[in-house]
């Protein structure tokens, strides 16, 4: 587990045992007045740790496309795990990564956002929403860079397995696409596609 991973969870553990100092009283007490039983605090705590463990995964996927890690981005699935791109348009995880890299292969760089992630946590298995932007940077002619900006949703469904959260299923939904055309050569990126990124030094 990495430092930022690390304190994250220690933020979430801190949130959650103040949550349970300040409302466990006040929780119990409504819950019986109904006839309900409050849930456990073990179980909180067990799916704030699952959708903290998703949300990385969701963020390690757009990481290892982004610097090229291939590694990385196959981590994200489990061996089984199956993309639907729309259409009859069906692979497996480890061929849409494939077929991913011989895209971005071809162009000059490019970024994944993430956002708007939403997660159900239900027991060992989940399921999440997430919003991405995906910018595209093409290699430019002597006239003019070209820079696709695609807009839309993951829909996935996870599971948990040898104490690892992978994905199972992902559905990739494109609401919409925009293409911008500048004048002359691309500035030059201070990234890198590989792991002399500046990234990799503070993560490693």
């Amino acid at each position: 587990m990495n430092l930022i991973r690390t304190l994250r969870v220690a933020g979430l553990v801190a949130i959650f045992l103040t949550g349970l100092l300040v409302g466990t009283v006040i929780s119990d007490a409504d819950n019986t007045s109904q006839g309900e039983s409050p849930e456990a605090p073990a179980d909180t705590l067990t799916m704030l740790l699952a959708k903290d463990a998703i949300t990385e995964q969701i963020y390690n996927y757009s990481r290892g496309l982004d610097r090229m890690d291939k590694e990385l981005a196959l981590s994200v699935w489990h061996a089984e795990a199956t993309v639907d791109i729309g259409g009859n348009a069906k692979m497996t995880g480890p061929e849409w990564i494939e077929s991913a890299w011989r895209t971005h292969e071809k162009i000059t760089s490019h970024a994944h956002t993430m956002a708007n992630i939403q997660i159900k946590v239900t027991g060992d298995t989940a399921v999440s929403e997430s919003y991405f932007i995906a910018s595209l940077h093409a290699e430019p002619t002597q006239e003019s860079a070209n820079t696709s900006l695609i807009r839309g949703r993951y829909i996935d469904r996870w599971s948990q397995k040898n104490s690892r959260w992978a994905m199972d299923h992902r559905r990739i939904i494109v609401d919409f696409q925009t293409e911008h055309v500048a004048k002359g050569k691309n500035r030059p990126s201070a990234g890198k596609r590989d792991k002399t990124d500046p990234s990799y030094a503070i993560f490693h």
